[in-house]
């Protein structure tokens, strides 16, 4: 009995001892928030690339109150107060918007309590990545390091996964850092055909025989939500939490992403989801290339997939993902590259810098990951480009920052407040450097 109670003394103090240092870590590598008073701060002789496709050579971009008050090349009488930062050989980029991320429901992929992205069964549509998000992430100090200064975090798993909601990467809290909630409901279609093997050994596909059964249970949900949205007014009607959740969808105030990659597959969920009144957004969309007509003619806006991927077929060209971008953009479709998971989003800017050796140009890369996830989310008015009135969410780069050889970010500033972008990475190469005296 008496070692009984000694080791379980024992076994709860290794395990305190084990908490209270891992906190000490955690508070560590802390940062705090942006607390400024937005103070009036001018940029001049930077190259600003507005993201809408315009440049500006030695330009000026004046700030204040978290808005952009003047971009071009005079900006006129300044007051004297101003903080002034002379960006010469430096460029300007509004900051890149990461769409479909599972950053905040993530941390650390191999323990299972740090991973909030799913939730048990198929048909989820009331989730709310929202309440689920982790502002002291780990991970958000290195993306803002990358220049990516918001995220869209989307739920994953079943077959619809929940709704998502968009972030700016800063904040106390997630109602300190939303931007939008609660602003789309995520929907994965299932694939008209299985693949087997793995991508280093691919095998031959085989046609999935469930397709009409879970395309068949998918509209039956969809239908019976519908219903239920145009007979709320009933007090007969009892509350049903998922076909609530689903409502916006028909009052225009959430959008509707599909997951799917087959041409097939993309023609049939648009065609049934316009039978019930939706235009959704495509995500992933690895064929698109194969269907721009249909695209151009429903007018559907398209988050691709990244560029460093495989082709979806073993018969097409491997260099297709780099080059659907070039088709998209010709064809007059909106569409933004994305980049799978959540740490992973560091790289955004290369995704889409990629594609310049496939067609785009330097600015139409940079659109695709700032103004057109922007019009996509709809929020072309606040974020995307560095535009007078919108918010003052930039960052300054020594070098081409879609150039994983010459970015090097210096400054960044979320809603005209600076940010500190030191994370992480930055402290344990420090760590290190000296321990092997490297500096």
């Amino acid at each position: 009995m008496i070692y009984t109670k000694i080791k379980n003394m024992r076994s709860n103090s290794i395990i305190h001892f084990l908490f209270l240092n891992l906190l000490f870590m955690q508070m560590g590598f802390s940062q705090n928030p942006c607390t400024s008073n937005f103070q009036k701060t001018i940029i001049e002789h930077a190259t600003i690339h507005i993201g809408n496709g315009e440049l500006i050579e030695d330009g000026q971009l004046y700030m204040d109150q978290g808005k952009i008050i003047y971009v071009g090349k005079n900006a006129g009488s300044i007051p004297n107060e101003v903080i002034r930062i002379d960006a010469k050989g430096a460029h300007l980029y509004p900051g890149f918007i990461a769409l479909n991320t599972e950053v905040g429901l993530e941390e650390i992929s191999q323990v299972k309590a740090t991973i909030d992205k799913s939730e048990l069964g198929s048909m989820n549509p009331n989730v709310r990545s929202l309440i689920a998000y982790n502002t002291d992430s780990k991970i958000i100090p290195t993306l803002r390091s990358n220049g990516v200064l918001y995220a869209q975090s989307s739920p994953a798993g079943g077959i619809i996964s929940g709704q998502s909601s968009v972030f700016k990467m800063d904040g106390w809290n997630w109602e300190d850092a939303v931007v939008t909630s609660d602003e789309g409901i995520w929907l994965t279609w299932p694939t008209i055909n299985n693949q087997r093997g793995w991508w280093a050994e691919p095998e031959r596909s085989n046609p999935n025989d469930k397709y009409k059964k879970e395309t068949d249970a998918i509209v039956d949900y969809f239908m019976q939500a519908k219903a239920y949205h145009l007979g709320k007014d009933s007090s007969l009607l009892l509350s049903h939490l998922g076909y609530d959740a689903m409502r916006g969808l028909w009052t225009e105030n959430k959008r509707l992403f599909i997951r799917v990659n087959e041409a097939k597959g993309m023609i049939q969920c648009v065609q049934l989801m316009e039978s019930m009144g939706i235009k959704p957004v495509l995500v992933g969309a690895t064929e698109a290339w194969k269907i721009t007509d249909f695209l151009r003619e429903k007018k559907l806006s398209i988050i691709l997939q990244k560029t460093h991927s495989l082709p979806g077929r073993t018969d097409e060209d491997i260099w297709q993902p780099y080059k659907t971008p070039k088709i998209l953009q010709d064809a007059g479709i909106l569409f933004a590259i994305s980049e799978s998971g959540f740490w992973e989003q560091r790289n955004l800017g290369f995704q889409a810098g990629h594609t310049i050796g496939y067609g785009l140009t330097p600015e139409q890369a940079l659109t695709s990951i700032t103004l057109n996830p922007a019009k996509i989310l709809k929020l072309e008015n606040q974020l995307g480009s560095l535009e007078m009135g919108k918010n003052a969410s930039l960052f300054m780069s020594k070098g081409d920052a879609l150039d994983m050889r010459t970015q090097h970010i210096t400054h960044a500033w979320i809603q005209g407040c600076p940010i500190d972008l030191d994370d992480l990475h930055k402290q344990l190469y420090k760590k290190y450097s000296k321990k092997y005296g490297l500096n």
